[in-house]
Formats: structure tokens, sequence, C-alpha cells
């Protein structure tokens, strides 16, 4: 039986979003702070004569996103590269009674008074029912409360991940994920441990109560070059939730950077399109590739 309703949240969705917010706790560091122009931001990393284009995506907006100058180039590249897509290989409701519902614990067992309490209080913000919650894991009801405080909010514009990928399966260019499939991100997030279960659900209440001026103002200031406020949200995020952290960013962007030693290695210039929060830190993609000794620029 399908346990979703069909007017239910749409989980499978946020998750892209969700995991393309991945965090690292740390500090910040001045040449990741100044601003970079009007135009999206948009990195190099060059070894020897090989280069990959790097550009990172908020959470949905208003609006769809749009830069000209990196829709243009996605045309002169060879491939794309984004965290997900929205390829299914089974029915959505056969995934989270798979990997979001576990029978022996509904939702009450999970938490604790003060997060009974702000999940009261997020839930009506999200105008989201607190028994449909009920049966499930925290993950999942994290990402149906974070879907809803995106819609409630008025957020529901394409991401630059979406548009990209739609003008590169136009194009006919090569597109390729982190995750093979909506299948394989419900799995990452099945895998996680109680503890980092349970977090993820205490960071987007974090979120959702910080009400939408909070997000607003981090993705401003992303998108006008300023780096700093997405800094302060990672270093904060990552001091309150460490293991959350380690799995949903600091792993990941390792493994991104093996992913690179492949492009590079590889003929084509890719254009790769992460999540901001990846970018900032030295524990970040940026920092990480300068590690390397690779060359990192502003393009």
């Amino acid at each position: 039986m399908d346990i979703v309703n069909a007017d239910r949240r749409r989980f499978v969705c946020v998750l892209a979003g969700a995991i393309a917010a991945g965090v690292a706790g740390v500090p910040s560091f001045a040449e990741q702070t100044q601003p970079i122009g009007r135009r999206w931001p948009l990195w190099s990393i060059r070894r020897d004569a090989r280069t990959i284009y790097l550009t990172a995506e908020t959470p949905p907006k208003r609006d769809d996103w749009r830069d000209t100058r990196i829709e243009h180039l996605l045309m002169r590249c060879s491939s794309l590269w984004t965290e997900t897509n929205n390829v299914y290989k089974e029915p959505q409701g056969t995934l989270i009674q798979r990997y979001g519902i576990d029978p022996a614990r509904p939702l009450d067992t999970w938490l604790d008074a003060q997060d009974k309490a702000r999940l009261v209080k997020a839930a009506s913000d999200c105008k989201v029912k607190l028994d449909e919650l009920a049966p499930y894991k925290p993950w999942i009801v994290g990402a149906s409360l974070q879907d809803s405080f995106y819609r409630v909010s008025g957020w529901t514009g394409k991401s630059a991940r979406e548009v990209l990928a739609a003008s590169a399966v136009q194009a006919g260019k090569p597109w390729h994920c982190e995750f093979e499939d909506k299948d394989d991100v419900m799995a990452w997030f099945g895998g996680m441990t109680p503890l980092q279960d349970t977090q993820f659900l205490r960071y987007v209440l974090d979120e959702v109560l910080a009400g939408p001026s909070a997000d607003t103002r981090i993705f401003k200031a992303w998108g006008a070059g300023q780096r700093g406020p997405a800094e302060e949200e990672v270093k904060r995020y990552g001091l309150a939730y460490p293991e959350l952290a380690r799995r949903l960013t600091f792993a990941r962007n390792q493994a991104w950077l093996s992913r690179f030693e492949t492009m590079l290695d590889s003929p084509g210039t890719p254009l790769v399109v992460v999540g901001l929060y990846h970018m900032v830190g030295p524990f970040g993609i940026l920092a990480l590739a300068r590690q390397k000794g690779w060359t990192v620029a502003v393009a």
C-alpha cells in the first residue's frame, strides 16, 4: 500500500535541496568573504591544461535561478555534474516505507521534550498536521517540514541545478550525478545513525523556526558574492551537529575531490553544481582543491 497521500509533501524532491545544503563546521577565511560582483559566483579549478568549472546553488527562491553567463558556459562545457537528479527506480512510497519508517520506533520515541515543543511550533508554521508525521523517522519529518517551509515561504522557483540540467538534457550533453537516482538519495539518508537522523530534524527545525528572513539573508549575500553569512551558518551547524556535519558534508566533499581527479584526467571541461554550504571554509571543496595543489580562481 502506498503510504504517501497524493497531496503529501514531495519528500524526494526536497532531499535534493536538503542534501545539497550539506554543511561543515569551519571558521571564515578572508579570500572567501570578498565580493566578486553581481554575477553569480563561479570558479575554475585547474591542473596543468585541464579545467573544471564549479558553481553553487541555493535552495529554491521565488523566481527561477538565472545567470546568462553560466548558462552560456554550459553550452561550451563537455558535461554537467550535479548532486541529484529526478530518476526513480522504485515508487516513492516503497522507498519511504523501506528507509523512512521503523515500525518499532515511531517519531515520538526519537524526540526529547524540547524537540517535541519545537516540532509543534514548526509544524504549525509550515501548515503540517502533526499526526501525519507520527509514523516516520526524524529525517523524513525534517525533509517534509523543509519542503513545506519553502512552499509556504513562496520559494517555488527552479534552482540552478534544475535550470542547468534541463538545458543540458535539451542540448544532449552528458549529465552525471553524485547519486545515481532518488533511490540512492533515500538509501543514503536511511543509512544515517540514530544520532545523525535526529540531528537532521533538529537542523531543519532550526531553519524553520528562524523564519524565511534568515535564509534569505544568506542566499542573497551568496548571490552578491558575499560568503560570510554562509560561513557563519556552516560554523554554527557544524558545532551544533558535528556527527551529521561529518556525514552530510565532510565525507562528501572529500568524495568530490576524487571525482575531480577523474575529471581532470579525462578529456573535456565539465561544469559542476553543488550546494553553497559545500563550498566554504578550510574543509569546503574550494579549500580542499587548493590543498591538492590545483589552481582555484574566481572565473
